[in-house]
C-alpha cells in the first residue's frame, strides 16, 4: 500500500494539471491562439528560470556526474539510430516514417521531469534531472532536423538537399533557446561560485515554480480527444514503442549500471516520458504528417499518466527509489 501510495502522489499532480488544462479548453474558457501566446511565455521566461534556479543549485565539483550524461549521450544516439533503420524497412510512406522516428527518440522530458522530480525526492531532487536538460536539448533538435529535413527532401524534386542550411540555422537556434542559456548561466554561476543578491534569489525561485504547473495546464488544454479516431492503430504503436518498448528494454540497462534514486528518475523520464509536443511543431514546419503528429502527442500523453505510474510502483517496490 505504501508503494501505491508513493507513486500515486507523484503521478497525480500531473495528471491533475493535464486534466485541469482539458477541461478549461473543454468549456472554451481558453483558445488556441492564447495557448499559443502562453507556451511561448513559459518557453521564453517561465521553464527557462526553473532550470536557471535548478542548474544554479547543483554543486558541480562535488554532484557533476560524467556517467550519466554519456550514459544518456550514447542511449539517445543509439535509439535514433536504431529507429532510423526500424521504420526506414518497415514504413513506407516518408511522412509517417519520419514522425514513428522522431517519436522514439524524442519525449517530453522538459515538461515532465522537473515536477515529476520535485514529486518524487523534494525541490532538491531535481538536480540530476536539470542537469540533463543541456544535453537532452541539443540532441533531441539536432536529431530531429536531420530527420525533418531528410524526409522532407524524399518529397522535393531539388537535386541538393536544404540540411546543410537547416543544420546552421539549428544550431542558432540552439545558441539562442531560453532553456539552454538558463542552463548555461546556471552552470556558470554555480562553477564560479557567485552569489545573487537574495532578493534576486527569492524573485527567480518564486517565478520558477510556476512554470512546470503552467506548462502541464496548457500541454492538457491541447489534448483533442476527438482527433484520435482516426488513425487509431498506427497512433497506438507510436505510443506504445515511447511508453512501453524503450523504457522496457533500457531501465533494466540503467538499473544494472547502478543507477539508482534521483538519476535513475531523471533517466526514466527521458525515455519514458509521452512524445514532445515539440515533435507537431516541427512537423508542421516540415509539413510531415502534422495531423499524425498531433495525435501520437495527445494520446502518448493520455497514456503516460498510466505507464509512468506503472514504471514508478515497480521502481519503488524494488527499492530503487
Amino acid at each position: 500500500m505504501e508503494v501505491l501510495g508513493f507513486s500515486f502522489n507523484a503521478i497525480a499532480p500531473l495528471l491533475f494539471a493535464v486534466a485541469l488544462g482539458w477541461l478549461i479548453a473543454w468549456r472554451k474558457d481558453i483558445k488556441e491562439p492564447d495557448i499559443g501566446v502562453l507556451n511561448k511565455l513559459c518557453f521564453r521566461y517561465l521553464l527557462s528560470l526553473h532550470i536557471f534556479n535548478s542548474t544554479l543549485s547543483i554543486d558541480y565539483y562535488a554532484e557533476f556526474n560524467l556517467k550519466l550524461l554519456i550514459f544518456t549521450t550514447l542511449s539517445i544516439f543509439l535509439i535514433a539510430f536504431l529507429a532510423w533503420l526500424i521504420f526506414t524497412a518497415t514504413i513506407k510512406e516518408p511522412s509517417r516514417r519520419c514522425i514513428f522516428i522522431v517519436s522514439a527518440f524524442r519525449s517530453n522530458n522538459i515538461i515532465y521531469a522537473l515536477p515529476l522530480a520535485v514529486n518524487l525526492f523534494g525541490e532538491s531532487g531535481v538536480k540530476a534531472a536539470a542537469m540533463l536538460v543541456p544535453v537532452t536539448i541539443i540532441l533531441f533538435n539536432f536529431f530531429t532536423v536531420i530527420t525533418m529535413v531528410y524526409h522532407a527532401h524524399l518529397y522535393s524534386s531539388e537535386e541538393t538537399s536544404p540540411l546543410d542550411g537547416a543544420l546552421k540555422q539549428t544550431a542558432l537556434d540552439i545558441g539562442k533557446n531560453p532553456l539552454i542559456i538558463g542552463s548555461v548561466l546556471g552552470i556558470i554561476l554555480s562553477v564560479c561560485r557567485i552569489d545573487l543578491p537574495v532578493f534576486l534569489t527569492n524573485g527567480i525561485r518564486s517565478v520558477a515554480l510556476t512554470g512546470t504547473p503552467i506548462s502541464l495546464v496548457l500541454l492538457g488544454a491541447q489534448i483533442d480527444l476527438k482527433k484520435l479516431a482516426h488513425n487509431i492503430g498506427p497512433v497506438l504503436g507510436a505510443c506504445m514503442m515511447r511508453l512501453v518498448i524503450i523504457p522496457g528494454i533500457l531501465l533494466p540497462i540503467i538499473i544494472g549500471m547502478g543507477f539508482r534514486g534521483q538519476e535513475l528518475g531523471a533517466l526514466m523520464v527521458v525515455f519514458g516520458a509521452p512524445c514532445a509536443v515539440t515533435n507537431l511543431v516541427m512537423a508542421r514546419n516540415y509539413q510531415m504528417d502534422p495531423a499524425f503528429a498531433a495525435q501520437t502527442v495527445y494520446l502518448s500523453t493520455v497514456l503516460s499518466m498510466l505507464t509512468m505510474f506503472g514504471i514508478v510502483v515497480a521502481l519503488r517496490a524494488l527499492g530503487l527509489f
